[in-house]
């Protein structure tokens, strides 16, 4: 009996070996499983033959997504390199434009420096202007129009005064004001009321000391009056 059986199994493992070639060269199971279909359907299995199946997966881009950093073409992601800021100049310093100052320059004749006033003392070598007496808080005017380079007190004995530079190289001064009405820098025109007579400094009566200056030397001013 034993012997029997074992001829039994050998001829049923040869038949199932039989199919399952056959199988496999008619194309009737997928794969190889089928050798394992068979047991199983032998030990009473599940009726579905157990199959296995190639996985394709596929990348798709999403349309709707927008995303500011990786720029999606097809299935591969590009990093995109992050901007550098723009780079800023410095403001431009501010451009210095120079201005020039208008040259006041007078007529080279002068006016009488103190209206309706002598002459008390002439010039000379040891008196190098005019003395021109008037009242004390009579005007005293620019004999032409310039610049104002000079007022104030002067211990030479001048007392108050002003100097005024007319351009062509010609400076006047008036001395022993009783006072001043123009300060350094100020324009002044020909005729302009420009101080009051006075007494001050070394002084006996009323009077303007007019001084006329030429490149630098007095001169008498009875040449430019």
């Amino acid at each position: 009996m034993p012997r029997s059986m074992a001829h039994l199994l050998v001829i049923g493992l040869v038949a199932i070996t039989a199919v399952a070639g056959f199988a496999a060269t008619h194309g009737t199971v997928a794969n190889n499983n089928g050798v394992f279909d068979l047991i199983g359907l032998a030990r009473g299995a599940d009726g579905i033959a157990a199959t296995t199946q190639d996985a394709h997966i596929a990348l798709v881009p999403d349309p709707e997504r927008t995303d500011p950093i990786l720029n999606r073409t097809g299935s591969h992601l590009v990093v995109e390199p992050t901007p550098l800021p723009t780079p800023v100049a410095p403001p431009a310093p501010p451009k210095q434009v120079y201005v020039a100052q208008p040259k006041i320059v007078g007529n080279g004749m002068l006016l009488w420096p103190v209206p309706g006033g002598i002459i008390t003392q002439y010039f000379s070598s040891s008196h190098q202007a005019l003395d021109i007496a008037a009242p004390a808080g009579h005007p005293v005017v620019a004999a032409d129009a310039g610049v104002v380079t000079w007022t104030g007190w002067k211990d030479n004995g001048g007392g108050l005064q002003i100097a005024i530079d007319h351009g062509n190289g010609i400076v006047t001064r008036y001395n022993h004001l009783g006072s001043i009405g123009v300060s350094v820098g100020d324009t002044v025109a020909r005729g302009q009321t420009i101080a009051a007579v006075g007494c001050t400094g070394l002084c006996t009566g009323p009077h303007v000391h007019f001084e006329v200056i030429v490149n630098g030397v007095h001169v008498n001013p009875l040449r430019y009056l």
